[in-house]
């Protein structure tokens, strides 16, 4: 081996070092996730890393029953679709004249949006428990739609913003020059041209959603609206804890966002290739 690939191999060692630990932390905790799926909660503690002694399905099985995870699988589908909608029809409307049109007070609109990135909405969690029960939103599925419309929207804003600012103005003066107003040109021309961006938006905020805690405890009462993590925090109690069933619910509940993201996989990393390239 010559002196200059032992070199450039030694430069990447540190490159290589850092993927290979952030690998292992990444992969530990999948791992320990599908193991304990299949072991009792006497196992889990006895052997935390081990393999289970029976490879069983029974955990699944009784989480799905006990958790009634049927039912809040629909109600946690029906909160994320909705608001994956809702937000990217809101933001793409609110972004295409920030980003297609040149008014003076475009910056200072999208300096608003931004600020809604920075701020901690869970800080007024109060003023907003207040607004849903004035509104008569509490214990509904739609009043988690809006709200988690409302938090995603600023961060949906910011993308397709960046992103249908480096379209040609040509496009859109074709298009008024063939009759199509602007409705048309933002749903037929534009956002089909910006799928990275929606893939984007429609996957971070699946994710956030789907996996939040936080509104569905303090918005809903009724077990008939019940979210997929309330449903899963039935088998955490003060003094015994079935980890073997808590175990089984999470691996049922990463199921669909690990499908949306695996079909969005290829928009995403076009979508962060482009987006490096912006100005």
């Amino acid at each position: 081996m010559s002196t200059l690939a032992i070199q450039t191999r030694l430069a990447r060692l540190p490159g290589w070092t850092v993927l290979g630990l952030w690998s292992a932390a990444v992969l530990l905790p999948l791992y320990i996730l599908v193991v304990s799926c299949f072991k009792t909660t006497a196992e889990i503690y006895e052997n935390r890393l081990g393999l289970p002694q029976s490879w069983s399905f029974d955990n699944f099985a009784n989480a799905w029953t006990r958790a009634d995870l049927g039912q809040n699988f629909i109600n946690s589908l029906i909160v994320t679709g909705g608001a994956v909608v809702l937000t990217i029809v809101v933001s793409a409307l609110a972004a295409y004249p920030l980003s297609r049109y040149k008014l003076g007070w475009n910056g200072i609109m999208l300096g608003l949006f931004l600020s809604g990135i920075m701020l901690p909405i869970r800080l007024a969690s109060v003023e907003l428990f207040t607004l849903m029960r004035n509104l008569d939103l509490l214990d509904s599925l739609t009043g988690l739609i809006l709200v988690y419309s409302a938090i995603r929207i600023p961060f949906a804003v910011f993308i397709f913003a960046n992103f249908m600012r480096v379209l040609p103005s040509e496009l859109d003066e074709a298009a008024r020059m063939d009759g199509a107003g602007e409705t048309r040109i933002l749903f037929q021309i534009i956002l089909p041209m910006v799928k990275p961006a929606v893939s984007i938006v429609a996957i971070f905020t699946a994710i956030a959603v789907w996996n939040d805690f936080f509104f569905p405890l303090i918005f809903i009462f009724d077990d008939r609206y019940k979210t997929v993590p309330l449903a899963i925090s039935v088998f955490v109690g003060q003094f015994r804890t079935d980890w073997g069933l808590v175990f089984a619910s999470l691996a049922i509940s990463m199921a669909p966002i690990l499908i949306m993201y695996c079909l969005l996989a290829r928009q995403i990393r076009e979508g962060v290739g482009a987006g490096g390239g912006m100005k």
